[in-house]
């Protein structure tokens, strides 16, 4: 009860007496009226501070006093009072109130108490230090985490990746984020860590919320508290760091959303399972950093110039964008030689930093930690096992399957197929602790280089004992190698392979490489007699196998993948008892398979995938093969027995040998080339539980140019898939093998198929029940894949996942007439590539199915009308219950020029009749004044179907005619309710398509698409305009916009009409772009609106080509603190349509001198003296919007760049003036360019230096150049200094000057200039002496390039 009594006591002391008598009512007016006012001020920061406490006392479970209580509602009272004076004042002004008022407001004045009391402690934010960093890989998460924080539905989110990857930094970032958003009451956080516990968990959120525990609480008894006191908090963010294993809310005493719907919970883990064990609705995952945003890392944390930047590069790059790795190294670099460089990168790329300081207490162990707590040995295994392959490396699944069969990693597993799901498994595992990466290659992964660093670590340790080289060319075969389990050395010269080899603990040797000899090989076989595994990969020196081969008769598992000079294999290979897998995959000079590989009674796997060469194998030695469990022959062997030969040497395999497998046979892959090679009974073998690819060429078919996803990919997790080409569909139907196939396959390609006109009836009355990829591709007569009006009431595809139609001349939709209810409901990705009579895609029964769909491609249909049609009369309200949940890609390629959009609602496919826009029953005014003199407008998106498509996230439209793409005419209403419409749409492509409007009928107060980021539209044809000002207010996410070719486009952002007019002034637009480029817009004179901030003021990158008519960038300057790249100015006469007697220059072009362009009239960066009213609003050092390149080309009314604007703004009247540049930056400008890195001027004839003459304002005031590393100055003939005033310039960074072909450079500056100790000088004449300070260097180039003219003009004369 302290703090009770220390609240009334503060408020006893509180109270103060009268003040003034009668008569000073009057005469104290002003001063008592300022008195009330500062005492009010007092009095609302007392009761906050006291509510404070009140709120603190409640925490802890106290019981506020009753005078406190009283005290409070007494303020509240008194504030009331107080307000109704304040009306009292304002009404009677005259000065016979005076006395009246001043005396009440004396007397309120005695009302008010102070109370003060230590302040409540700092918000959880504030003690964050500074370390987030805005990159772009970064931002995109943040800002996905708190728009996902602000839906009400979501009540607990997850952040994952791995170790290091800056997760505790980002969360920390959203805190802060959040704090100014006002998002919630309280943010709380608490470190969960490895061991979790309980108590410590609850006494950090304790703390933050402003109360303690005391020692002897229990458990139970500390978790009711903190779930009583979570619960009378309205908004709280609970944020749960670093989470190793699923917590128990209850017992910690946190509320679930469904207790405490106000309650949200954001975690960070390592491990994805964890967060989905947790419950987590949204998972976002960190990558690592780009190359780019890592080298910016590491350079700031430097923090100083860089003596050897290109060494520095090539040590970040060995950090793979790892943060903690980038600051773990850049720390330890700092003040380091030339040696100690060196020596850091070697010892990164030879996986062994070791050295480095804290790399292995701060990168390593949080690593190893994460391998520690792997729960098997086969994870730990298999996890090593990628450790054997090159940084950077794709690695094949089925590569982990075969080495870790062939060591025996796996225990419980009776096949190699069970092994297989095992080591799947593990990967996804692995995957999600992030310990392993996915790969672009399906059935393969990747390792990050810190990862593969600790584990080669780890692996070189007892018991593994691992040597793993990726340079063995240089190193070749290690000296001591006696203690070895396992090698990998990639690449290898064989031929250094020592004599008297000995490694008798060696069983897994990987070797790749292209040099060989038979001599090493029988070193190499005869000192390692227990190698359970030998993987020779690309090893393309081997012609023939070494009878010492033989000799090892541990070895299990025999790979020689790509070994492509192999022709021999020779008996050698019968003589390997215990071997279980032996692959030739890639052998493509192989022609025969020795009778031998007959005697492996242990084999159970076999692939000669690729084999293409493959010309025999001999009769019976596939059914010798006792305990084959799975036979790989995809794009090899096809000379299969049809009928017995007349010698028994002469005979091949056959499909009955095959057959015979049957019983203990678990995967088969095989090309049948044509169907009358089956034998009568081989239905028989598919019967089983045989896992199947099986292509049937056909007479003139080829399955090495269509067959996708295969083991020729290095796919192996297949599932029942079935090829068939250029075949008779009458025909093949008639054998029962392959009806069964057909009910069997689970991925089905049919490519040039004959008298098949409708698929699912022709070829499986039962619906294709297990069926979930189809393509079909070529087949000349198929018009439907289901026609209903035949269908029975089977469901139809239940399980089509995926389907591709291309190049179907008679296709006229995926279903004619009904469809039973649940046909096609798991289809979630359909293309549909050139099909010549297509006319719709779906009907709107068939629409109804489609809750699964996520992708939809419609490229090269001429005759499409629409996506969704009412092509059998359903009725209007068939429409209502339409929706695409899920579909989230949509592209639209060379439709129609009748394509009338998604779908035509008041429009019959075979009835052109359309009601007018007066007929509609459209709710809403339009904004758009614009309309089309068609009764029927042909929109992309009508507003009928935007409501189905409200989780778009993708939308390409390319070479497709329409009218408007988002027609928003009237309100978008579900339960009553307005909607936001694609406010989940993110990009948007447009190229090609004559279309008016992009948007056209907005509603008044219309909201959506504000989660847009990339706009790209490219030819867009009539367009005038980009954004109605309406849409283009609502666009605050929009990133990048790239506009090209737009020949009528006359602005950017539209102007708003009058009723958009209160919402244009001072209008910010795109707050969140990164990057603008218009190229080619003939007829572009303006970017936005006068009134509007200009859209380009956040923009880092700019470009500007080719826009003739444009005369401004903008109406303000953007932020250039960090303009990072190069500044160029330059000039070519040769340019296209350009007069040699412009001015050609490019004022103010960021990027490398790549290629010249032109400027006809351009005058100056910005106009010149620069108001210093205007500057510090326009040009904000502080600010971390900042252009890093500009680049502007072929402009030819371009007259300023970036025009100011404020109360003193200089206009564009003196553009003649200006004609010719004189100069690069005014010096206000030049005094902004903290961060530029490179500065090149080229080719600018009138230039006469690159710092204008000094503002007034800006006379003997310092300029430094603080990151500038590199000065060329080139072909300048009138460059007189690089600044004539007396400034005092600064480049502490500069380690480069270039001087080439400026014949009137005599000296730098006019002032002394303060430099870099060592700079490298070249000019034309090759490298120059550097002087010691840059006047005396540039001339000392003078004189010597007078020397160089004297000594020329004397030869000339002689």
């Amino acid at each position: 009860m302290d703090i009770v009594i220390s609240i009334a006591s503060k408020i006893a002391e509180s109270l103060v007496t009268p003040i003034g008598r009668e008569f000073g009512y009057l005469i104290y007016y002003d001063t008592n009226m300022k008195d009330l006012k500062d005492e009010l001020k007092q009095l609302f920061e007392m009761k906050d501070e006291v509510q404070e406490l009140v709120n603190a006392a409640k925490r802890n479970g106290e019981v506020i006093n009753s005078d406190v209580q009283s005290w409070l509602t007494s303020v509240n009272k008194l504030i009331q009072k107080v307000l109704h004076f304040e009306e009292e004042v304002n009404m009677k002004r005259r000065f016979l109130y005076r006395w009246n008022i001043s005396k009440k407001a004396t007397k309120i004045t005695q009302d008010v108490r102070y109370v003060a009391h230590p302040a409540p402690p700092p918000m959880i934010w504030s003690t964050f230090k500074e370390g987030f960093k805005d990159f772009k890989s970064r931002m995109t998460c943040v800002n996905s985490v708190i728009e996902v924080l602000k839906n009400e539905e979501v009540r607990m989110i997850g952040i994952c990746g791995m170790g290091g990857v800056g997760k505790t930094t980002m969360v920390k970032e959203i805190i802060k984020r959040l704090a100014g958003l006002k998002v919630f009451d309280n943010v709380v956080i608490a470190v969960v860590s490895q061991s979790p516990s309980i108590r410590k968990i609850q006494s950090e959120i304790a703390e933050q919320l402003g109360f303690t525990y005391d020692k002897e609480d229990t458990e139970s008894g500390r978790a009711r508290r903190l779930y009583g006191t979570l619960m009378d908090i309205s908004k709280i963010l609970i944020v749960l760091d670093d989470v190793w294993t699923e917590l128990d809310f209850e017992a910690i005493g946190l509320p679930s959303g469904l207790t405490h719907k106000g309650c949200k919970v954001l975690l960070t883990s390592r491990n994805l399972e964890v967060c989905n064990a947790m419950g987590s609705q949204e998972i976002f995952t960190i990558p690592v950093l780009t190359p780019e945003e890592s080298w910016e890392l590491f350079r700031e944390i430097i923090g100083q110039p860089l003596d050897y930047p290109d060494l520095a590069k090539r040590v970040t790059n060995e950090c793979a964008g790892l943060p903690i790795a980038i600051l773990t190294v850049a720390k330890a670099q700092e003040n380091k030689r030339k040696y100690e460089w060196d020596d850091a990168l070697k010892q990164l790329q030879s996986s062994a930093p070791g050295s480095i300081s804290s790399m292995n207490d701060r990168v390593y162990s949080s690593i190893q930690w994460s391998y520690d707590r792997l729960e098997s040995d086969e994870a730990k295994s298999c996890l090593l096992l990628c450790c054997l392959f090159p940084e950077d490396y794709d690695i094949p699944i089925e590569y982990l399957v075969r080495y870790g069969w062939g060591r025996g990693y796996f225990s419980n597993t009776d096949s190699v197929e069970e092994a297989r799901n095992r080591v799947h498994s593990l990967v996804d595992k692995l995957q999600r602790r992030f310990l392993l990466l996915d790969s672009e290659l399906e059935d393969h992964t990747k390792m990050h280089d810190i990862v593969r660093d600790v584990a080669i670590q780890i692996a070189s340790r007892d018991p593994h004992r691992f040597l793993i080289r990726c340079d063995a060319e240089k190193k070749g075969w290690p000296k001591i190698y006696d203690h070895y389990t396992t090698i990998s050395l990639i690449p290898i010269n064989i031929d250094e392979i020592p004599v008297g080899l000995d490694c008798p603990k060696l069983e897994l040797l990987h070797l790749e490489g292209e040099c060989y000899s038979e001599n090493s090989m029988d070193i190499m076989c005869k000192g390692m007699k227990k190698l359970k595994v030998l993987a020779l990969v690309d090893v393309w020196g081997i012609s023939a196998l070494p009878s010492s081969l033989g000799l090892l008769k541990s070895l299990r598992t025999l790979s020689l993948n790509g070994c492509l000079m192999l022709t021999n294999i020779s008996d050698v290979i019968g003589r390997l008892g215990n071997l279980e897998i032996l692959s030739f995959r890639e052998c493509i000079n192989m022609l025969e398979l020795p009778r031998e590989i007959g005697l492996l009674k242990h084999l159970r796997l076999l692939d000669i995938t690729g084999c293409n060469s493959l010309q025999k194998i001999p009769h019976g030695l596939l059914s010798s093969l006792s305990s084959l469990e799975e036979l790989y022959m995809e794009n090899s062997f096809e000379e299969w027995e049809q009928s017995a030969a007349e010698s028994e040497d002469k005979r091949m395999a056959s499909l009955v040998e095959v057959m015979s497998l049957s019983n203990h046979l678990k995967v088969l892959v095989i090309v049948i080339p044509d169907f009358n090679f089956f034998p009568k009974d081989f239905y028989l073998t598919i019967q089983t539980t045989i896992r199947f690819h099986i292509s049937i060429k056909g007479v003139h078919g080829d399955s090495s140019t269509w067959s996708t996803r295969s083991t020729r990919t290095g796919c192996y997790a297949f599932e029942n898939k079935l090829d068939i080409v250029s075949s008779d569909a009458t025909a093949f139907m008639e054998i029962q093998t392959v009806r069964l196939l057909f009910k069997k396959c689970e991925d089905l390609i049919l490519h040039e198929i004959k008298n098949l006109k409708y698929v699912l009836n022709e070829l499986d009355q039962e619906g294709l029940q297990r069926l979930k990829v189809l393509r079909i591709w070529k087949c000349p007569e198929i018009e439907y894949l289901v026609n209903g009006a035949s269908w029975t009431q089977q469901t139809a595809f239940p399980l089509i996942q995926s389907i591709e139609l291309a190049s179907m001349p008679e296709l006229r939709a995926i279903c004619h007439d009904q469809l039973p209810q649940s046909s096609f409901i798991n289809l979630r990705s359909l293309e549909l590539h050139n099909c010549p009579v297509l006319k719709y895609v779906f009907s709107l029964s068939v629409a109804s199915n489609l809750v699964q769909l996520q992708s939809l491609l419609v490229a090269d249909c001429p005759e499409m009308k629409e996506i969704v049609s009412k092509e059998w009369r359903e009725h209007e309200t068939a429409s209502d219950i339409i929706a695409f949940p899920k579909l989230t890609n949509l592209t639209l390629l060379e439709l129609s020029n009748e394509f009338g959009g998604f779908y035509e609602a008041n429009k019959l496919y075979s009835n052109h009749e359309v009601t007018t826009p007066e007929d509609q029953n459209v709710v809403g005014t339009s904004y758009d004044e614009h309309q089309s003199p068609r009764s029927f407008e042909r929109a992309v998106f009508p507003s009928k179907c935007i409501l189905w498509l409200q989780n778009l996230e993708e939308v390409k439209l390319e070479h497709s005619n329409v009218d408007v793409v988002f027609n928003l005419k009237g309100h978008m209403v579900r339960d009553g309710q307005a909607v936001p419409a694609f406010s989940h749409l993110q990009n948007l492509s447009i190229g090609g398509s004559r279309c008016q409007h992009l948007w056209k009928n907005i509603p008044r107060g219309f909201q959506g698409f504000q989660n847009l980021r990339y706009l790209k539209i490219e030819t867009g044809g009539d367009l005038q305009y980009v954004f109605p000002h309406s849409i283009a207010r609502l666009l605050v996410n929009l990133e990048e916009l790239n506009i090209a070719h737009c020949w009528e486009m006359e602005t950017i952002v539209r102007s708003a009409d009058e009723n958009e007019k209160e919402d244009q002034t001072s209008m910010t637009l795109f707050p969140k772009l990164n990057s603008f480029d218009l190229e080619w817009l003939r007829s572009l004179e303006r970017l936005c609106p006068d009134a509007s901030t200009s859209l380009c003021s956040t923009a880092k990158v700019m470009s500007v080509k080719r826009c003739d008519k444009l005369k401004t960038l903008a109406s303000v300057i953007p932020q250039i603190k960090k303009l990072e790249k190069d500044s160029t100015a330059h000039h070519e006469d040769e340019d296209e349509g350009i007069s040699s007697g412009s001015c050609g220059c490019t004022p103010y072009s960021c990027g490398p001198m790549t290629k010249p362009t032109s400027r006809r009239n351009i005058v100056q960066i910005l106009p010149r003296p620069v108001n210093q009213e205007v500057a510090p609003t326009n040009l904000d050092q502080d600010s971390n919007d900042n252009l890093e390149r500009l680049s502007v080309q072929s402009c030819e009314s371009l007259e300023v760049v970036f025009q100011l604007k404020g109360p003193k703004a200089v206009e564009s009247h003196n553009v003649k003036a200006f004609n010719n540049l004189r100069y690069l930056f005014s010096s206000t400008v030049a005094k902004l360019l903290i961060s530029l890195k490179d500065l090149k001027v080229g080719n600018c004839e009138k230039i006469e230096q690159v710092i204008a003459e000094a503002d007034t304002e800006c006379v003997d005031q310092e300029i430094t150049f603080r990151q500038l590393n590199s000065i060329t100055l080139e072909d300048l003939p009138n460059l007189i200094c690089f600044s004539i005033e007396a400034y005092t310039l600064k480049f502490p960074c500069l380690r480069e000057l270039k001087v080439i072909r400026c014949p009137d450079l005599r000296t730098f500056a006019s002032k002394v200039v303060s430099a870099h100790s060592v700079i490298k000088v070249q000019t034309e004449f090759g490298k120059s002496e550097w002087m010691g300070d840059l006047n005396s260097t540039i001339g000392n180039i003078h004189e010597k390039r007078e020397t160089q003219r004297s000594a020329e003009h004397i030869d000339e004369e002689v």
